[in-house]
């Protein structure tokens, strides 16, 4: 790449690609997702009928280059499957350093990616992008923290695959007093709970000032499935 950095809205370059790909992997349960170069890291989002959102962030330090302009809004729609082929595209055994570029609205994303192993040795790779709407805002920044619970992913990834598939709802009953955490599914014929109280090895952090109840669809929460499985906690 002999233009300099000015040419571009977003340049950014890291030792290996590997990390960005395990986070798609994560939110990869649509085709597309947004991709949005902020001035503190990239974030990209991934929506579900204006219901469910699931992001991935890295922040610029991550990164051993992060550029992004300040005078424009970096932000584009992008298709995940070809995000992460590429990213793959040496093996996904292989360590290869990456190196992305956007010139602006209406640019595709270039991709630039070396192998660790093997010297002077380079792909460039370039992703047509998108016009992206508006990401919905789901959280309401001025509103009060009703309650706060931190549980060990390993532990909630198995107590999900445990559940029975053909419940539909899942609620959350959250309270200061005991059990502190119950968690009810409702199939069609039968309903199951389990009780997890504050000090369980599962919980690393609970806060509940009062009770509280919440209901979700079962298959809108297997959708971190995939996030819990490389996470530490959730």
């Amino acid at each position: 790449m002999d233009e300099g950095i000015s040419d571009y809205y977003f340049t950014a370059s890291m030792d290996s690609g590997k990390t960005l790909c395990s986070l798609l992997k994560a939110i990869q349960f649509q085709e597309s997702a947004i991709f949005c170069a902020l001035p503190e890291g990239l974030k990209l989002t991934v929506e579900e009928g204006k219901c469910v959102q699931a992001s991935a962030y890295v922040p610029s330090d991550n990164f051993t280059e992060y550029h992004v302009r300040d005078d424009v809004d970096v932000m584009f729609k992008i298709s995940i499957a070809v995000l992460s082929e590429c990213l793959n595209i040496f093996g996904s055994g292989e360590e290869s350093s990456l190196k992305m570029y956007y010139r602006g609205e209406g640019s595709p994303l270039l991709l630039v990616l070396q192998p660790q192993s093997v010297h002077n040795v380079m792909t460039d790779c370039e992703i047509s992008t998108q016009t992206a709407d508006s990401v919905l805002e789901l959280r309401d920044s001025d509103s009060a923290e009703a309650v706060k619970l931190v549980l060990k992913a390993s532990a909630f990834l198995g107590l999900l695959a445990d559940l029975e598939r053909a419940c539909d709802v899942i609620e959350l009953n959250l309270s200061p007093e005991h059990p502190n955490v119950s968690i009810v599914t409702y199939g069609m014929q039968d309903r199951s709970c389990i009780d997890m109280p504050k000090s369980s090895d599962m919980v690393q952090s609970f806060s509940c000032e009062e009770p509280i109840t919440l209901k979700y669809q079962l298959h809108h929460i297997r959708l971190i499935m995939k996030a819990l499985a490389i996470s530490t906690k959730c």
